[in-house]
């Protein structure tokens, strides 16, 4: 069946390409990939392993949001991953994993693919990507050293919008952001072969695994390759709506070492390592 995800097309897509022998489950339908990794990281089970839904109920988005897909439409993963954060920061992790999707799109000749600070991937100002990562603690062994954790890594990649009761949903479906699709992108550029959803989720996997598997090393690479060619804010007018729901207004002057949002406000600069960022319309 052209589209399905199939658990053994994936493992082989891994171990053919990355070397990996790794632990995939397809869920028929599921409230949120992310939840299910994170219960079956407290249940022990060993790293790495990913999940996909087929249709997923109650996804998670930043922020309290939601993102529900209806069946075999898009693509929803969550990759856990052990990191040892005695030796590394994840501040840089967002940038790292959009980058891997920004791969996954370009290797599908899609053009204009830029990222929003913090996590969000967009094509020609559209948002076809998000990215939501959360960390469970590893019980150490007797054996073991460091400090390691458990990293779930959720990625939500738009594939068909076109039922429109998909998406990011905070309060009802007029809350949905301006966003695209893998399908619309192609029929934009009027290709006539659309690529399989399932061939997609390969490449995406595969992608996401090797910014993983490489990310103590290239993490710094992975900074610079955003601030030059991706940064989607930078110079850009912004609303920053900060956690306690305060919202200040400044111009993007790009992004410091630690992956924290520079803001020129009233003449001054702030950083921010937590926001929701709205970009407003070119004047």
């Amino acid at each position: 069946m052209a589209g399905y995800l199939r658990e053994s097309v994936l493992k082989t897509v891994v171990a053919e390409t990355i070397d990996l022998d790794l632990d995939v489950t397809v869920h028929e339908r599921i409230d949120s990939t992310n939840d299910w990794s994170l219960q079956q990281c407290k249940a022990g089970r060993d790293l790495p392993f990913v999940c996909f839904a087929e249709e997923q109920i109650s996804g998670k988005g930043r922020r309290g949001k939601y993102w529900v897909m209806t069946a075999r439409s898009n693509i929803a993963m969550s990759l856990a991953w052990a990191f040892d954060l005695s030796h590394q920061s994840l501040s840089l992790l967002p940038l790292s994993i959009a980058l891997a999707i920004v791969k996954t799109l370009e290797a599908l000749n899609l053009t204009g693919v830029q990222i929003k600070w913090p996590n969000d991937v967009y094509v020609h100002g559209k948002k076809i990507a998000g990215i939501l990562i959360e960390t469970q603690p590893i019980k150490k062994k007797s054996s073991s050293s460091g400090s390691l954790s458990a990293v779930v890594i959720g990625v939500g990649l738009n594939y068909d919008m076109s039922p429109l009761s998909s998406g990011v949903i905070d309060g009802g479906p007029e809350s949905l952001p301006d966003i695209t699709d893998i399908k619309s992108e192609f029929h934009l550029k009027d290709v006539e072969k659309i690529i399989d959803r399932d061939v997609v989720a390969s490449m995406l996997l595969r992608d996401v695994i090797s910014i993983c598997k490489n990310f103590q090393q290239d993490s710094k690479q992975n900074l610079e390759k955003f601030r030059t060619c991706y940064d989607y804010c930078k110079n850009r007018a912004v609303d920053i709506i900060l956690d306690n729901k305060e919202v200040v207004s400044g111009v993007v002057q790009g992004v410091n070492e630690s992956a924290e949002l520079i803001v020129m406000i009233d003449g001054k600069t702030r950083t921010f390592n937590s926001a929701e960022v709205s970009v407003k319309a070119d004047l």
